[in-house]
């Protein structure tokens, strides 16, 4: 009697979860419990736009990126995927803003460049959320670094441990406000791969990774998307999805960085790409995957 009394106590909470995660609809973002960035420790964000929302300048907002070289940002592949068309969004359909912690502003060193082409996998799934890395490559390439306002940022080549305080920045919500005119910036941790995988079971691929407070109160949410999470100077991931925003158990799920490191530096810009980096799913992977997705809605970190 108790065994069983355990066992429907443990699917109501399951089923708890899956009904708030479906229901979990707002889009927009937000970093929650954050403080104002600073430029110094800022230089490689970039904002990443819609074209056609960007009149009144900083209103097309969608996606954080990182700049890791001359003409290279590194972000989700989510945003460049339109969901409600499903399909790819155009490189003429977006611009890469960087050097500015206010979004509606343009002072001098800020930089607005066209996207020439973009790279992402054939196996990413908007679903899933499997292999949600991407690059834009920049028509205006960055000449030289301006100390003072944008810099490329490295990737990191080791596995950094758990427990870890990294940076996440992003233009989005203060708590349940509107959107932040001006960048702010958090510190989560790593998260042992073990206890991610308990929470997010089978939700939980290859090439993710935790980040967060078991505890709640501070997190990355929705359109800090494509934004890095960086460990001493260097990117370590790339937010992606999570349930709610700062929910206590419920830490953000990020694309780990080294996980796709090869992948990443192969890609030239050359022409677009929609390469696998060849990492398959075994059967029982894809079925507890399918499983898993049938239930549960995910909720992307950008804003549409």
């Amino acid at each position: 009697m108790v065994h069983g009394l355990e066992l429907g106590l443990g699917c109501f909470l399951w089923l708890l979860i899956c009904c708030k995660v479906a229901a979990q609809t707002d889009t927009q973002p937000r970093i929650i419990n954050g403080s104002v960035a600073r430029v110094e420790e800022t230089r490689h964000l970039v904002s990443i736009r819609l074209r056609k929302h960007d009149n009144n300048f900083g209103s097309g907002h969608i996606c954080g990126g990182a700049l890791i070289a001359a003409n290279k940002v590194l972000t989700a592949a989510h945003c460049l995927y339109n969901n409600g068309r499903k399909r790819y969004r155009r490189p003429s359909e977006l611009i890469v803003v960087m050097g500015t912690l206010n979004r509606y502003e343009r002072p001098n060193g800020t930089i607005v460049s066209e996207v020439s082409s973009m790279a992402y996998m054939n196996t990413f799934s908007p679903d899933s959320m499997r292999d949600d890395v991407g690059v834009l490559f920049l028509r205006k390439a960055l000449n030289s670094p301006n100390p003072f306002s944008v810099a490329p940022i490295q990737l990191a080549r080791q596995v950094t441990p758990a427990g870890r305080v990294c940076q996440v920045a992003g233009w989005g919500r203060t708590e349940q406000s509107t959107l932040s005119n001006i960048l702010m910036t958090a510190n989560v941790s790593t998260i042992r791969e073990q206890t991610c995988r308990s929470i997010y079971k089978s939700g939980l691929l290859p090439g993710m990774m935790c980040a967060g407070r078991l505890q709640g109160g501070t997190d990355s949410c929705q359109g800090d998307s494509g934004g890095p999470l960086v460990h001493e100077g260097r990117v370590i991931g790339v937010v992606s999805w999570g349930y709610g925003c700062a929910e206590p158990g419920l830490p953000g799920v990020y694309v780990d960085v080294q996980y796709y490191q090869q992948w990443i530096d192969e890609r030239s810009g050359v022409a677009r790409s929609r390469t696998s980096p060849g990492l398959g799913l075994s059967f029982s992977l894809l079925l507890g995957l399918l499983t898993f997705t049938a239930t549960i809605q995910y909720s992307c970190r950008y804003n549409p």
